[in-house]
């Protein structure tokens, strides 16, 4: 059953991944790339584990995983910077500033610090069946909800509240606070919900860039 689901999930990504290509290339804005960097590797994150049933236990779907949490570690943030990119193309005041963009690249730099610390240097892959699916999961890291990712979510509520009052565009601030609530509600042996999540956040973001970095 999960796995036809993420067979969907995989092309749904695969899908963003490509509209976010286009996003770029139109102008090759940096923000719009790295909106592209994240997409990409939440598709490598869906198909590791539509894989991990067909390869099986063993070092290699070890691998494999390992690199599904370097990608969450290293680029999660990046989309706060991102949004914030939005912001400055959508001319909202705040985020003409110089110091307020070198603060938020700040913030993002010292969210992806810990994001290195949770994901990469302290973790410990563990064995988790579910269903049809066979994936690692990081049992190493800091307990409880991961702050980096948490932080960017609301960063980017923030955003899309502050895009709505400008210019009236809502689609950033309903896709991250859904993103919220699906992340809540995946926890466990329903993280297949917080994927769902990732692909309405994903969607409204493409479709930010699309209105906003082209």
């Amino acid at each position: 059953m999960l796995t036809a689901l993420y067979i969907v999930f995989v092309a749904l990504f695969a899908w963003l991944t490509w509209q976010s290509w286009e996003v770029y290339k139109s102008k090759r804005i940096s923000y719009a790339l790295l909106l592209l960097i994240v997409l990409a590797g939440l598709t490598y994150d869906v198909l590791v584990i539509l894989l991990g049933r067909f390869l099986g236990e063993g070092d290699l779907l070890k691998a494999l995983n390992a690199g599904r949490f370097v990608i969450h570690g290293l680029a999660t943030p990046f989309m706060i910077i991102f949004g914030f990119g939005v912001l400055r193309h959508a001319g909202v005041g705040w985020a003409q500033s110089r110091t307020n963009h070198i603060l938020v690249c700040i913030f993002a730099t010292l969210l992806i610090g810990l994001g290195v610390y949770e994901d990469i240097l302290t973790i410990d892959l563990q064995l988790r069946p579910m269903m049809d699916t066979l994936r690692y999961v990081n049992e190493g890291g800091v307990p409880g909800p991961p702050i980096p990712a948490l932080l960017t979510i609301f960063f980017l509520i923030g955003a899309g509240i502050s895009l709505w009052r400008h210019t009236g565009w809502k689609w950033l601030a309903f896709g991250s606070i859904l993103m919220f609530i699906f992340a809540g509600a995946g926890i466990g042996d329903r993280f297949y919900v917080g994927n769902i999540g990732e692909i309405i956040f994903s969607a409204a973001n493409v479709w930010t860039a699309r209105k906003f970095l082209t």
